[in-house]
């Protein structure tokens, strides 16, 4: 088995009661069901607490005032962790923020941007991120597994990263290599020419080839508006009602949004970090083009959210302002299942989110990175 974990993974340390947006807090944890069976045999009076915290039809945690875990005590800490230690813990709250892809014979752990903790290590971090892997003698043999396709993908997304990572670039620039990359890798997938891909690969690989590719990007004369792009997590379950009324003002506020400029490496890590995570998954559904979408969208909706708060607030944003921002935005999209589903339906049937229009919002930013 291959583990792969980016760079800055053992770097990361839990914020405790100092977080300022408490995992235990907001969403609903399901409890695994080892979890469920240690629970419904734990002794004495922590184990009573334990079987009346939770909801043994929804096999969830109880929560009281604000959405607060049962567990979740006066200091933001977890009384489970603090009574019966971490072995008691449910597998989510045992991992979080650690992200598991599972692939046959390869697991791709990454670290959750919802974390504000995380969120704050990924954007500050102003080298490009690298992969570490480890190795063991565990193997697995999966049902119907498409190693080759996966094998395809795997070389796509080094690619891919390579692309966004050149920074003699501008980022919206190679984010509209990427998303051309991503189109013509989802064409052979559709025809079922897997095969092909390689040879897709070498010719993006190419340097003249890449020069005609940016001319022509930069040759796009219909520029898209990217703040409509902001009805995409309108369609999504609510996971913080408070969310739901930011994201309305944002959205008025946006077409006088603040001339703030975001780091170019900011914008790079955070469209790096959705790609990474989430591109593989194709090997699943065959949808290559809707993860790349995803991670572009994602990021565009970020800098859009930043903007319009900062028109709000009559002032470009602070750097932790950004990191709240990035955070809150990944808590209600990666938090939900449903909501991943939906992203990926609304990329392949939102019209903003068709190739042109996000290659003209692309285009359009690229011209103005140029320009600065």
């Amino acid at each position: 088995m291959r583990y792969t974990v980016p760079d800055y993974y053992k770097k990361f340390q839990c914020l405790a009661d100092k977080c300022p947006a408490t995992c235990c807090a907001g969403w609903q944890i399901v409890i695994d069901q080892k979890s469920l069976k240690r629970y419904r045999k734990a002794k004495g009076s922590f184990g009573n607490r334990i079987r009346n915290s939770v909801n043994w039809k929804e096999e969830t945690f109880l929560q009281y005032g604000d959405r607060r875990c049962a567990f979740l005590n006066d200091e933001n800490l977890c009384d489970m962790h603090i009574e019966a230690g971490p072995e008691m813990m449910c597998s989510t709250c045992r991992k979080y923020p650690r992200h598991i892809e599972e692939f046959e014979n390869e697991r791709e752990i990454t670290l959750s941007l919802s974390c504000p903790a995380v969120a704050e290590m990924i954007l500050e971090k102003k080298e490009p991120v690298t992969m570490r892997t480890a190795e063991d003698d565990r193997e697995e043999e999966e049902e119907e597994f498409d190693f080759f396709l996966y094998s395809a993908l795997q070389d796509t997304r080094a690619v891919m990263i390579g692309m966004l990572q050149d920074r003699t670039i501008p980022v919206h620039l190679r984010m509209a290599e990427v998303l051309a990359l991503g189109n013509d890798v989802q064409n052979r997938i559709r025809a079922e020419k897997i095969f092909e891909i390689e040879t897709v690969l070498e010719r993006y690989r190419g340097a003249k080839a890449q020069k005609r590719l940016q001319q022509k990007i930069l040759s796009t004369s219909e520029p898209g508006e990217a703040d409509a792009l902001l009805c995409v997590p309108e369609r999504f379950e609510v996971l913080d009602p408070a969310w739901k009324k930011d994201l309305q003002i944002w959205k008025r506020c946006a077409e006088t949004k603040h001339s703030g400029v975001i780091p170019e490496h900011e914008i790079e890590q955070m469209v790096v970090y959705y790609l990474y995570t989430y591109f593989c998954g194709a090997v699943y559904d065959a949808d290559a083009q809707a993860k790349v979408k995803m991670a572009i969208v994602s990021t565009l909706i970020w800098e859009e959210l930043v903007r319009a708060a900062g028109a709000q607030k009559g002032e470009a944003l602070s750097f932790d302002e950004r990191v709240t921002l990035a955070c809150r935005y990944s808590r209600e999209l990666e938090h939900s299942d449903p909501n991943l589903n939906c992203m990926e339906e609304q990329m392949n049937h939102f019209p903003e989110a068709g190739f042109h229009e996000l290659m003209g919002m692309l285009a359009a930013r690229a011209k103005v990175d140029r320009n600065r």
